[in-house]
């Protein structure tokens, strides 16, 4: 049994991150893993999902005994900057890439769920940074929170560490969708399936054309933008199967042409 489980079952490449035992924390293995893996997406990938085992922690972060270990400080720093490479490699993703939540989410694990395209949450599910409490803070999770939530939010949750509920992640934007705990699984799945069903060239020029948008600064440079990735679009096999499936009254059959 390893650390990181990967399965692809259909469209979907499912990550789960199996370190129970270890309150599912991020070792260097675990966050290799998943960064070759969303690196390494194959074509019939529609939709990547980011688990961990056990129902009480989905993670509790950076695994703290490699702070503690033999290795170097270059080698430290080094192993730390995989969570970096893994959260940019997610957005660069050609297919979606959803968080499962069902438990604790954590100082690193925050920054995990939220460098996701998506996070569905159980309501039972916490968050926190608990970063100011070991005499850390979260720099790295920081460049996240200030890409999701408001400044004096973000500020306030890394200067007390305390913890928050799923609805309240959901208000702050880190959170997309609460899910109740009683058909959390089925909900997830659902969704899931929902989205390996979409068209494929939409999804994967829609998503690419919105990261690059969020990261423009520009209004209109960002329109400029996204109205030729529209004309794009609309020159697929898929556009033209939409629309023809709209006007006989069927289902859409996505070839991602």
């Amino acid at each position: 049994m390893t650390d990181i489980e990967i399965q692809q079952v259909g469209g979907v490449l499912r990550l789960t991150i199996n370190r129970e035992d270890k309150r599912n924390a991020l070792s260097v293995p675990v966050m290799q893993g998943m960064l070759d893996a969303v690196r390494g997406v194959a074509d019939g990938v529609r939709v990547v999902v980011v688990a961990s085992a056990g129902e009480r922690i989905f993670c509790a972060g950076a695994d703290l005994a490699v702070m503690a270990a033999e290795a170097t400080g270059l080698e430290q720093h080094e192993g730390r900057g995989l969570l970096a490479k893994l959260v940019v490699a997610m957005r660069e993703c050609p297919v979606p890439v959803v968080a499962r939540v069902q438990g604790m989410c954590l100082a690193g694990g925050t920054g995990l769920a939220m460098g996701c395209d998506v996070v569905l949450a159980r309501e039972s599910a916490a968050f926190g940074l608990p970063e100011i409490d070991r005499g850390l803070w979260p720099f790295m999770v920081s460049a996240l929170l200030a890409r999701h939530v408001s400044p004096k939010h973000a500020m306030d949750r890394m200067l007390t560490g305390d913890r928050f509920d799923a609805k309240t992640a959901y208000e702050m934007g880190m959170v997309s969708r609460v899910f109740p705990d009683e058909t959390f699984d089925a909900d997830v799945e659902a969704y899931v399936a929902n989205l390996a069903d979409s068209p494929p060239a939409a999804i994967r020029l829609g998503k690419a054309a919105w990261v690059a948008a969020t990261e423009t600064p520009s209004l209109p440079v960002a329109l400029e933008a996204m109205q030729a990735q529209l004309s794009l679009l609309t020159t697929t096999k898929d556009v033209a199967e939409g629309i023809a499936a709209f006007f006989q009254k069927r289902p859409p059959q996505w070839t991602g042409r």
